[in-house]
Formats: structure tokens, C-alpha cells, sequence
């Protein structure tokens, strides 16, 4: 099972070591995978160095796939999360 979530990052900082840790934690209560792309590069959200070299900037577009039994569930949470913009203040 897939899910795929498609959003645009809304905080000012953007994608940055603590948010991209933020989203590494919800990732792992889950089974599953999940890659997030950003201008045509794919990497690992497991791979907290390679998502931060990625400098995902505030307005960026970016879709992350899940891949796993838990895909729905963790894409859910982390629809939420991102929607809240990382939980940092505008």
C-alpha cells in the first residue's frame, strides 16, 4: 500500500534539521518507508542529512511517498504536521 502527499512547506525556515527530525520521529512509529522529492531530487526521510542537503525552502513544493502497512496512517499524521507548518510559528 501507497500514499502520497503532495504540499507546499509553509513555515518561514522551511525544512531545516529540527522539522526534518520532526518528521524522521512520526516516520518511525510507523512500518513504513517514505521518500520525499523536492526539484526532481528524491532522498530518504530517514535519511535526516539528505533531506536537510535538499534545502527545502518556505513555499516549496515537495510530495512524499510512503510505502508500507502503516502508509495511511503515518501519511495522516504527517499531512497534519506539514499542514501545521512544522509546528513553527509564521
Amino acid at each position: 500500500m501507497n500514499s502520497i502527499i503532495k504540499a507546499i512547506v509553509t513555515n518561514n525556515d522551511g525544512i531545516h534539521a529540527r522539522t526534518a527530525a520532526m518528521l524522521l520521529n512520526i516516520i518511525n512509529k510507523y512500518d513504513v518507508e517514505a521518500h520525499i522529492t523536492y526539484r526532481e531530487n528524491t532522498v530518504n526521510l530517514k535519511h535526516i542529512i539528505d533531506v536537510i542537503a535538499l534545502s527545502i525552502g518556505q513555499d516549496a513544493k515537495i510530495e512524499i511517498i510512503i510505502e508500507g502497512k502503516d502508509s495511511a496512517k503515518c501519511a495522516a499524521e504527517l499531512s497534519q504536521v506539514i499542514s501545521n507548518s512544522l509546528g513553527e510559528i509564521l
